[in-house]
């Protein structure tokens, strides 16, 4: 039986879509591991470590934000900008992810986000 569920859960993986249509723009979003200083690709979102950030091109706009460390939450935020697919009030959201932005007045604007299913050319 722990083999079993031990292959099940090497197939169930969390990984997002890089590509994203964000209010009408593409948007891609990578994520890198860094603990170890070697900037490593991680796709599993299950697999990020304390060193990690997610970098976000959109528009003319190129981000890099740090892990969050709010239990429960699978986010990136420099606290000005956050990039969000799992938090406490809306569960996992991989394909609608949370794009947001802390404007100067404090009111916050949100931007939707769509993944983009790539397409395997054979």
């Amino acid at each position: 039986m722990t083999f079993i569920s031990l292959f099940l859960s090497l197939l169930i993986t969390l990984n997002p879509s890089s590509i994203f249509s964000c209010d009408g723009d593409k948007l891609t979003a990578v994520i890198r591991n860094n603990l170890n200083g070697d900037f490593a690709l991680t796709n599993d979102l299950e697999n990020i470590d304390k060193g990690a950030f997610v970098v976000l091109n959109w528009r003319d706009i190129n981000l890099m934000l740090p892990v969050s460390f709010k239990v429960g939450d699978i986010s990136f935020t420099d606290k000005k900008w956050l990039w969000s697919y799992q938090d406490e009030k809306n569960g996992l959201r991989m394909d609608k992810p949370r794009f947001a932005k802390l404007l100067s007045d404090g009111e916050i604007q949100e931007y939707t986000c769509d993944a983009v299913k790539e397409e395997r050319v054979s």
